[in-house]
C-alpha cells in the first residue's frame, strides 16, 4: 500500500459497562442491537489490519450512546490509524428518523437508504458489509477495524489520495486519485464514493454540547455536479465511474466546489472517498476496496519543491543565443523513504503551446523523508524568436510512484528582451513654432515591448531634418541625460535649438531608443513636427564652412567682388538678396552676377607696416526680413602680389589636406601689367601665423601648402595668415581651416592585464574604469562587456565590475567589448595565466630545481643532508621536511623539518643506534613564491641505507680502518712500538 505505516499508543480507558436495557432508548432497541456482552474482547486500539478500512456512521443529536461512546469511538480509531481508517457521519436530528435529509439521505445517493436504515443509533456499517449495532466503550470498534472492517481481499493493491485547493474566491477544487499497485488485474468500472464533509461537526451539535467528526454536507457526482441540501449543481446524476490501469494515478477532479457548504472554512473542508463495485440507493452489500480522505498524508510523496530560470549572465530576459540555466529542487514531503526502481526521472522540457521538448533529464534517486535532489541544465536561446512581451516557458516534470500526482509538475518563464518601440515624441508646449534663437521641447518616451527594461534602462536620440531635405540633423538636439518625472509622467526630454543659418520652414523628427542589451528600435518619423521661422541674411565670418575668405581688392581699382561664399541665406538664394551700403566704398550690387563692386582710395596699414582689412557696412534683405553685417576686404597695393579668395578647408580630427596655393595668387609689375607664370610661380610664399596654433602644424612646398591636425582628437576652425612676396612687396590672406569633429571610438587598455596570473579557484575583481577611456564621452557613458571563453569563467557582480576565476589551470583567454552612445565599438582581448602548484624537480643526474647531499647512508649512523635550490624564484617560505621509513614494516618513524636550503641538518632517528636495515630517507619540500603561488616537489627524494662496508686488506678479519697493519695477517696492533 502507498500510506505511511504508523506505530502509536493511543490512550485508551476503561469505561464502566452500564446495563443495555436501561441505556438503549426505545427507537435504538427496535433494531435488536447485538448485545455488547458479546462483543469482542476490548482492545487498547484497533491494530493495524495492512490496508484502509472504510465505515459509515448512523449517529443523532439526542443519541447518549452516540456521543459518550460511538463519535469517541471512532475519533480515538481515526487519531491510532490516521492513514488506514476512514468514516463518514451520516448525522440525523433525532434517532428516531435517522434517515433525514440532514444525515446525507437526499437524490441521487440516498446514503441512508442505501443501509437500508430508518432509525436507530448508533449504528456502523464496515466495508458495505458488516453492520455493527451499539457502542458502550471508547473502544467499542476496534476489533472490527482491526480485523480487516469487511474490506475487500485486494485492498492492500489499492492506493487513493485527494488534493484540495482553496482558489482564494471561496471556492476550492478538489482532485481524488486512485491507483493499483497489486501484481493482478484492477477492478475494472469502479465507483468512486465522494462526500464533502465537516471535519469537525460545527453544524451537527450533539445534545451534550459536543461534536463528532467528518459529519456529511454534500454529495460529489458525475459531469463536475455535487449535491447538497440546498440542491443539485451541474446536474449530476450519480457517483462517477472510473476506470484503473496498473500503477498509474487515474484522478478526477470537481472545480468551483462552494467552501460554504462547510461551516468553519477551508480548514474544516474534509473530503471522504472510497472506491466501490457498486451502488445502489436501497440495499449494500457492495466491495469496498479503499478509501482515504483529505486528512491522510501520503506515505511517500517526491514533489518539485523549486525551479528557477534564470540567464547565466544575469540578464533580467534573454535575446536569440543567450544560455538559460535551468535547476530544479525535488523534495521528499512524505513520511516514507522513497526507493528508487529503474525508470524515474526529473526532466525539464520548453514549452510550446501544448506541445513539449525535451531539454533534459536525470535518473531520481533514492530519497529519505525531507531529503532533496537538484538538477541543473542549460538551455540555448539561439532558435528562439523573441517576441514582444513574451516569454520562454519551461516545465519540470518527475515521474515518480508516490501518493500525490498534483505535485510532480511545476512551470517556469524567463521573459524575452525585445527591442523598444519609439512612441510619438509630444511637443512640450502649446506651439511648434521655433522663432529664430528660440528653442522646442519635446517630451520623449518608449515602449520596452518586455517585462526587463523600463525608461531608466533605455535610452534615446532623435535627429532632425527640413520636411524638403533627406539630410538627417542630430547636432541641433540635447536630450536629458536620464528620465524626469516619476510614473506615468516619466520621460525624456529633448531640446531642439536651430543654428540662426537653418532654412525655414516644416521640420521633421525620428527618435530611435536603445535598450540595456544595445537593442534599437526602428525609427519613428513624425512628419511636420515642427515649423522654423524664417532666417536672416548674414555675412559669413571663418567659423563658417561656407565662408570663401577675404576678398582681395587693389586700391584705386574699381573691382566687382563675388560675395558667394561671404554673404548667404539659409533659404534665400543669394541673386534674391538685397544689398545696400552707405559705406564710401560701396559702389553697387549685381545681384543677377551676385557680385559687390567697391573702391577703395587707401590701403591700410598697422604700426608694423602691415596690411589691415577694410570694412564695409552692408545691409542685407530676403524680402521678409533685413539684416545688417560688415564685409571685410584685404586692400592691397597695385603691383603687389594678389591673393583671390581660398575656399575654407574642412578635414576631419586626425586627417590632412593639401592645398595648391598657385591658382589663388596674381602679380603685376610697378606699371600695372600682369606677370608670367613662371613669375607668379616664383613669388615667395610662407605662413606668417597660424591661430589657435596647437591644433595644426603647416608646411608651404613649392606653393602647396600641406596641412594636418596634430593628434586624432582637436577640433573647431584655424586661420592660417599667408604671405605671398615678390622683390618688393608681399600681401597677406586667410585661409580657414575647419577640424571637423568625428566620433572616436572608446578604447579598453589590456596592456595593463599583460603578465596578469591568478591562481586556480582565485577569485580576481576587474573593475573596468581602471582600463576604460573615451575622448569623446564620459567614461561613466561607455557600456563595457567582458566574457570568458569558458562559460562562468567571467561574471558581474556590480555595475563595471566583473569576477574571473577558473578551475583548470592553463592560459584562459578574455573578450571585452566596448561601445559609446554614438554606436562606435572596440573589441579587444586578453590572457590570463591560471597557475596550479608549479613543479619542483630533484636533480638525479638529469637536471633539475634541488641537489640534496649527505655525509653517509651507513646502517648505523645519523645522516646529515643539505638541500640546495638551483633554479631563479625567489621564495618568502620554504617548508622543508624530511622522514625516516622502515620498508620492510611499511611505517615511518622519524621525521623532522629542516631549517631551509643551503644549510645542513641532521636526521636523527627515534632509534638511537641510527640507520637500521630497510630504513629508508625521503626529502619533501614546499615553497611560497614573492608572487603567493606554491611550488612543490613533485615525488619525495628517497635514499635507502646500506650496510657498511668494511675492508679487510689482510684478511685477519681486522678492518683496514682499524689494522695498524692493514696488509700483514700476523700482526694488526703494533705491540712493540716499531
Amino acid at each position: 500500500m502507498l500510506y505511511r505505516k504508523v506505530t502509536s499508543t493511543a490512550l485508551t480507558f476503561l469505561m464502566v459497562t452500564m446495563a443495555m436495557a436501561l441505556l438503549v432508548s426505545p427507537l435504538e432497541m427496535q433494531e435488536s442491537p447485538t448485545p455488547l456482552v458479546e462483543e469482542p474482547a476490548v482492545l487498547n486500539a484497533p491494530s493495524d489490519p495492512g490496508h484502509t478500512v472504510f465505515a459509515q456512521y448512523l449517529t443523532s443529536d439526542n443519541c447518549p450512546y452516540c456521543y459518550n461512546y460511538g463519535s469517541p469511538a471512532l475519533k480515538q480509531a481515526k487519531n491510532s490509524l490516521p492513514d488506514k481508517f476512514v468514516y463518514i457521519s451520516y448525522h440525523s436530528a433525532s434517532y428516531g428518523n435517522t434517515a433525514d435529509a440532514e444525515s446525507g439521505n437526499i437524490a441521487p445517493i440516498y446514503g441512508v437508504n442505501h443501509l437500508q436504515e430508518s432509525s436507530g443509533a448508533p449504528k456502523v456499517v464496515f466495508g458495505d458489509k458488516q453492520k455493527q449495532s451499539g457502542c458502550g466503550s471508547n473502544t467499542c470498534y476496534d476489533s472490527y477495524i482491526s480485523s480487516g472492517g469487511q474490506m475487500h481481499s485486494s485492498a492492500a493493491d489499492y492506493g487513493m489520495t485527494i488534493s484540495q485547493i482553496d482558489n482564494g474566491d471561496g471556492t476550492a477544487d478538489i482532485s481524488i486519485a486512485a491507483t493499483y499497485v497489486g501484481s493482478g488485474t484492477p477492478a475494472s468500472n469502479l465507483l468512486l464514493y465522494a462526500a464533502v464533509t465537516e471535519e469537525v461537526c460545527n453544524s451537527h451539535g450533539y445534545n451534550d454540547g459536543s461534536k463528532g467528526g467528518n459529519c456529511w454536507e454534500a454529495w460529489l457526482l458525475n459531469n463536475n455536479g455535487y449535491a447538497s441540501n440546498s440542491g443539485t449543481v451541474n446536474g449530476g446524476t450519480g457517483f462517477n465511474t472510473i476506470s484503473i490501469t496498473a500503477n498509474q494515478w487515474t484522478t478526477t477532479t470537481w472545480t468551483n466546489v462552494p467552501i460554504n457548504l462547510v461551516n468553519g472554512g477551508m480548514s474544516n473542508f474534509n473530503t471522504v472517498a472510497a472506491l466501490y463495485s457498486t451502488w445502489s440507493t436501497n440495499s449494500f452489500n457492495a466491495n469496498v476496496y479503499a478509501a482515504t480522505d483529505s486528512t491522510m498524508q501520503p506515505a511517500i510523496d517526491v514533489k518539485i519543491d523549486t525551479m528557477t530560470v534564470e540567464n547565466d549572465a544575469g540578464f533580467d530576459g534573454i535575446i536569440a543565443g543567450d544560455m538559460v540555466d535551468i535547476d530544479v529542487s525535488i523534495k521528499n514531503i512524505g513520511v516514507d523513504i522513497y526507493s528508487a526502481n529503474n525508470g524515474e526521472s526529473i526532466s525539464i522540457y520548453k514549452v510550446d503551446g501544448v506541445q513539449e521538448s525535451l531539454i533534459g533529464t536525470m535518473s531520481i534517486q533514492s530519497l529519505g523523508v525531507g531529503a532533496s535532489q537538484s538538477f541543473s541544465t542549460t538551455w540555448d536561446s539561439s532558435s528562439e524568436t523573441i517576441e514582444n512581451n513574451g516569454l520562454t516557458r519551461f516545465r519540470a516534470r518527475i515521474t515518480v510512484q508516490d501518493g500525490n500526482g498534483a505535485n510532480n509538475v511545476m512551470g517556469g518563464t524567463i521573459a524575452h528582451d525585445a527591442a523598444p518601440t519609439a512612441v510619438m515624441p509630444v511637443a512640450n508646449g502649446v506651439s511648434t513654432t521655433i522663432s529664430r534663437g528660440g528653442s522646442l521641447d519635446f517630451d520623449l518616451t518608449a515602449i520596452p515591448n518586455d517585462a526587463v527594461d523600463d525608461l531608466d534602462s533605455m535610452t534615446p536620440i532623435m535627429e532632425v531634418k527640413h520636411s524638403t531635405s533627406q539630410e538627417w540633423e542630430s547636432s541641433w538636439v540635447s536630450v536629458s541625460s536620464g528620465p524626469v518625472g516619476e510614473g506615468s509622467n516619466a520621460r525624456f526630454i529633448a531640446s531642439v535649438t536651430p543654428p540662426v543659418v537653418a532654412g525655414s520652414g516644416d521640420y521633421d523628427i525620428r527618435t530611435s531608443w536603445t535598450d540595456s542589451r544595445n537593442q534599437v528600435s526602428n525609427w519613428l518619423l513624425t512628419e511636420d513636427a515642427f515649423s522654423l521661422l524664417n532666417g536672416l541674411p548674414t555675412v559669413l565670418t571663418s567659423s563658417s564652412s561656407q565662408f570663401s575668405g577675404v576678398p582681395i581688392v587693389k586700391v584705386g581699382v574699381q573691382g566687382s567682388i563675388s560675395m558667394s561664399g561671404i554673404i548667404s541665406d539659409a533659404e534665400t538664394p543669394l541673386s534674391q538678396l538685397t544689398v545696400t551700403s552707405n559705406s564710401p566704398n560701396f559702389v553697387a550690387w549685381d545681384a543677377s552676377a551676385m557680385e559687390m563692386d567697391v573702391l577703395f582710395d587707401s590701403v591700410d596699414r598697422d604700426a608694423q607696416g602691415n596690411i589691415r582689412d577694410q570694412g564695409v557696412q552692408v545691409t542685407i534683405g530676403d524680402g521678409e526680413d533685413t539684416n545688417t553685417g560688415t564685409v571685410f576686404f584685404t586692400v592691397i597695393p597695385n603691383g603687389a602680389p594678389t591673393w583671390s579668395s581660398i575656399p575654407a578647408q574642412t578635414i576631419d580630427e586626425g586627417g590632412s589636406v593639401a592645398v595648391s596655393l598657385t591658382q589663388y595668387l596674381s602679380d603685376t609689375d610697378d606699371s600695372g601689367v600682369t606677370v608670367s607664370n613662371t613669375e607668379i610661380r616664383a613669388l615667395g610664399v610662407h605662413v606668417v601665423s597660424i591661430d589657435p596654433a596647437d591644433r595644426i602644424s603647416a608646411e608651404i612646398v613649392d606653393q602647396t601648402i600641406n596641412i594636418e591636425t596634430v593628434d586624432s582628437d582637436v577640433t573647431g576652425t584655424v586661420l592660417i595668415t599667408l604671405r605671398a612676396s615678390d622683390a618688393t612687396q608681399s600681401t597677406d590672406t586667410t585661409l580657414a581651416v575647419i577640424i571637423r569633429e568625428l566620433n572616436d571610438a572608446p578604447v579598453f587598455d589590456v596592456s595593463s592585464l599583460d603578465g596578469l596570473r591568478i591562481k586556480v579557484g582565485e577569485t580576481h575583481s576587474l573593475n573596468v574604469a581602471d582600463y576604460v577611456s573615451d575622448v569623446d564621452d564620459d567614461q561613466e557613458d561607455i557600456f563595457t562587456t567582458v566574457t570568458g571563453a569558458q562559460p562562468g569563467s567571467v561574471v558581474p557582480v556590480a555595475i563595471g565590475v566583473y569576477e574571473m576565476q577558473w578551475s583548470e589551470s592553463g592560459m584562459q583567454v578574455v573578450q571585452v567589448r566596448v561601445s559609446d552612445p554614438s554606436g562606435a565599438v572596440n573589441q579587444y582581448q586578453f590572457t590570463v595565466e591560471v597557475i596550479g602548484d608549479l613543479p619542483m624537480i630533484w636533480d638525479e643526474g638529469q637536471g633539475g630545481d634541488l641537489q640534496a647531499g649527505y655525509d653517509n647512508m651507513e646502517y648505523g649512523t645519523h645522516p646529515t643532508y643539505i638541500v640546495s635550490y638551483t633554479g631563479s624564484v625567489n621564495f618568502e617560505e620554504v617548508a622543508l621536511t624530511w622522514q625516516i621509513c622502515n620498508s620492510i614494516v611499511g611505517t615511518c618513524h622519524s621525521q623532522g623539518q629542516a631549517p631551509g636550503f643551503d644549510q645542513s641538518f641532521l636526521l636523527q632517528s627515534v632509534y638511537t643506534e641510527g640507520l637500521r636495515t630497510g630504513d629508508e630517507v625521503k626529502l619533501d619540500v614546499i615553497a611560497s613564491d614573492v608572487d603567493g603561488f606554491e611550488h612543490k616537489t613533485t615525488k619525495s627524494y628517497s635514499v635507502f641505507a646500506v650496510e657498511k662496508i668494511v675492508i679487510d686488506s689482510d684478511g685477519d678479519g681486522v678492518s683496514d680502518s682499524e689494522d695498524a697493519f692493514p696488509n700483514d695477517f700476523a700482526e694488526s696492533i703494533d705491540t712493540d712500538g716499531d
